[in-house]
């Protein structure tokens, strides 16, 4: 597992990813320098805010294209890879628009890229333009609240000729990916929505190589929740001593996702038994409270209790196992041996016959 972890560390500083969110007009020509080219929203009329991200109030089966304006600055056709995103959030409560693994809750009823569809790529010729397409399409019945996400744009091929930055010692290089990420986002009425968030589970699991209680906190409605506190208590079952505790604020969720929160065991080894997590959410407006009873088997604490990273450094060499497996190769030797010389024997003893014969 030790190796393992290094693995992943290396592989996350091979490939570094810069992503300037929800890029403004001087951000960008900040970044020209580094990307090589610029990007450009036109804005149409049903925009709701002025400037920034694309935010439109549209209409039940409504379309529309938008168009956003690539220009090149340099001497040569540059492809810029697409990627459309819904909103994540991610265990630390802070949003992802770009690509991730993160999870939608259930009661998402449309996600981004239901409603909008974009190019995979698009070429941009040498010193040229070239017009990024958005098509949008509304559904038939109006939804209250809003679809949220973003669209990446990294152009092909960094890294490769003359983009790496650092060393390589170690055998590592450092690359620098940067990207343009800017925030889309769709409603269809002006109904105030009240955010609702729900515990769907507790359980056990390792979060960084390190043992973890998570617990799995939905946001099943179609606002953006902000200002998120949690307050996280692990007991006993039956016992109100504190085991473990975890408390985070200026937290936010996507609208209609999970958010798979850790709370550390802070280096202890995982210990079976039947527990009990007490939980308290708020966002200055409302508060959640939620008391869940779960379980971590002896299954489950072996098997995390071998993939964390300090307790597997802390115990050194598995004696135990260690000799299990040179008792089963001195089994494997032992049994050889004796084939073989059972083998042998019925060989003299064939031989003998024939002679007296």
């Amino acid at each position: 597992m030790i190796k393992l972890k290094h693995l992943f560390t290396a592989l996350a500083v091979v490939t570094a990813v810069v992503l300037p969110t929800w890029a403004q007009a001087d951000e960008v020509e900040n970044a020209v320098e580094s990307t090589g080219y610029s990007y450009k929203i036109n804005y149409p009329e049903n925009q709701v805010t002025p400037g920034g991200s694309l935010k439109l109030k549209m209409a039940p089966k409504q379309e529309q294209d938008v168009t956003v304006v690539l220009e090149n600055y340099s001497d040569e056709e540059i492809t810029i890879d697409l990627s459309l995103n819904g909103a994540r959030t991610n265990g630390n409560g802070v949003l992802e628009h770009g690509p991730s693994a993160f999870k939608k809750d259930k009661s998402m009823q449309y996600d981004l890229p239901d409603l909008v569809t974009i190019p995979e790529s698009i070429k941009v010729p040498a010193k040229g333009k070239a017009d990024l397409v958005l098509a949008i399409k509304m559904p038939e019945v109006a939804y209250d609240g809003i679809v949220t996400g973003g669209i990446q744009m990294q152009k092909v091929g960094q890294g490769e000729e003359g983009n790496q930055a650092g060393d390589n010692k170690g055998g590592q290089t450092i690359v620098n990916k940067v990207a343009y990420l800017f925030g889309v986002t769709l409603s269809m009425t002006d109904k105030e929505v009240s955010p609702e968030l729900a515990l769907q589970k507790v359980y056990p699991e390792l979060a960084n190589y390190k043992n973890a209680i998570f617990l799995d906190v939905a946001n099943t409605t179609a606002v953006t929740v902000e200002n998120l506190v949690l307050d996280a208590v692990i007991t006993k079952q039956g016992s109100e001593e504190v085991l473990y505790e975890s408390k985070k604020a200026n937290m936010a969720m996507a609208p209609n996702t999970l958010m798979s929160y850790p709370i550390s065991l802070a280096g202890e080894e995982m210990i079976a038994g039947k527990y009990t997590a007490n939980v308290k959410a708020s966002n200055g407006d409302k508060e959640w409270v939620w008391t869940e009873d779960f379980e971590i088997t002896d299954e489950d604490a072996d098997k995390f209790n071998q993939g964390d990273v300090n307790i597997v450094q802390e115990r050194g060499l598995n004696w135990k196992m260690i000799g299990a497996i040179v008792f089963a190769g001195l089994f494997v030797i032992v049994g050889i041996f004796l084939v073989i010389r059972l083998i042998n024997k019925k060989k003299e003893t064939s031989s003998l016959k024939k002679r007296k014969k």
